[in-house]
Order: structure tokens, then sequence, then C-alpha cells
């Protein structure tokens, strides 16, 4: 027989207590408010990044319906209209745009824009170029849709 260990005088082991999740250490709010900083400037980012996108895409789209369309003011007055509701319809929401036409369309490229480009030859051919047929459409005024379309572009997107 083994002989016997007397084990009264053992004490209970005792585990250090778990560290406490609140508040946490000096270290850990650095490192989330760093997270947090990070994610943010990369998110502002990717938003500038995506508006001059958008914006160089608008500008030259522009430029390119002026060399396709260099003696057809009326092409190029339509197709700057169709331009400007496309961006429009990206901007704000559909159920607002869609049924725009005419003066309606007008006086919301009017209201979004900063200056009265609109209210002048600009506002007339914008409101009238879907509805009248390429024979009627006599206006020496396109170079004033041209800027108003920039001004519009560059404001919208």
């Amino acid at each position: 027989m083994q002989p016997q260990i007397d084990l009264s005088g053992l004490r209970d082991v005792h585990l250090p207590s778990l560290p406490s999740l609140w508040p946490l250490p000096v270290d850990f709010w650095i490192a989330i408010t760093g997270m947090i900083s990070f994610v943010v400037l990369i998110r502002l980012v990717w938003i500038r990044y995506h508006r001059l996108t958008a914006k160089k895409y608008a500008n030259e789209e522009v430029e390119r319906l002026m060399k396709k369309f260099p003696q057809d003011d009326y092409r190029l007055a339509t197709e700057l209209s169709l331009l400007m509701r496309r961006i429009a319809l990206m901007k704000y929401p559909r159920e607002k745009v869609c049924a725009l036409s005419g003066k309606t369309w007008r006086e919301f490229l009017d209201k979004t824009t900063k200056k009265d480009f609109f209210k002048a030859e600009a506002g007339d051919i914008v409101e009238k170029i879907m509805f009248i047929p390429p024979e009627q459409f006599k206006n020496g005024h396109i170079s004033e849709l041209i800027e108003a379309t920039k001004q519009w572009i560059s404001e919208n997107t």
C-alpha cells in the first residue's frame, strides 16, 4: 500500500481575473479612431473621384457632340438636352425627372443652377427643341445653350 500524503495544506489555484471590456485602454481608442478616420478618408476620396470622373465624362461628351454636329444646331441642341436629362436622372429622383418636359423641364434646369442660364435663349431652346421639327428650328443662340449646359453640368455632377 502506498503512503498517504497529507493534502490539507494545499490551497486552491486562483486564476487571474479576466480583463474588463470597458473602459478600453488608450491603445485601443487610438487604433479605433485611426481605423474610422481611414474609412472616412477613403470614402471621401472615392466620392470625389467619382464626381470628377462624372464631370469629366460629361464635359467630354459635350465636346464630342460639338464635333459630331458642327453644322446641325437642331441635333446638337437635342443631344445636349438629352445629356442633361441623363445627368439629372443620375442625381435626382427618377419620379421627379422623368415626367418633365417643355416648360417644366426648363424650370427644373433653372432651379438646379445658381445662375439664371435657362431664363434667356438657352431656356427657349431647351423648352421647345423636343417638340418642333428640324425645319422649324432657326436659332443662332446655340452657343448660349452650350455654355448653359456646361455650367449646369459643372454644378450638377
